[in-house]
């Protein structure tokens, strides 16, 4: 679902509804129009249940299905993704894993990405979160 915030409508949120509870908790959108640009909330690798897989891996292909949920609800998909922002605990020991997982979703031309190690996400069971802004000439909806 998308709110109009103003009564322009140029400040949108996006909410797949899986996002839902999230949201009426937190007011923390999944992601928000700005013009054609939609920017996303940092996306974790849960599945549908709220369980986190003990595989980085998995957690990253989670992570990339969960943000693509959130595209397709807002009318975009992984080639309007212009840049990606990415924050792993245990960075340096899953070095090859999420460029893997990454290009399961992208193809040429890639978005720039910045990859950070930290030592903690707000979920304490997730590994990876990844925030991403898209760029969408004719919104789709």
């Amino acid at each position: 679902m998308t709110i109009g915030s103003g009564p322009t409508g140029r400040l949108d949120v996006v909410i797949p509804e899986v996002w839902a509870p999230f949201y009426d908790e937190t007011h923390i959108p999944a992601a928000l129009w700005v013009g054609d640009m939609l920017r996303l909330t940092g996306h974790t690798g849960e599945d549908a249940d709220g369980h986190y897989p003990d595989s980085a891996e998995e957690q990253a292909r989670g992570t990339f299905r969960n943000i693509a949920t959130t595209l397709a609800e807002a009318g975009a998909d992984w080639s309007d993704v212009v840049e990606i922002n990415s924050y792993r605990v245990d960075l340096r020991s899953q070095d090859v894993v999420l460029l893997a997982v990454a290009s399961e979703f992208l193809e040429a031309p890639y978005p720039v990405w910045t990859d950070v190690g930290v030592t903690e996400l707000f979920p304490p069971d997730a590994l990876v979160e990844i925030s991403c802004v898209a760029v969408v000439g004719h919104r789709g909806r």
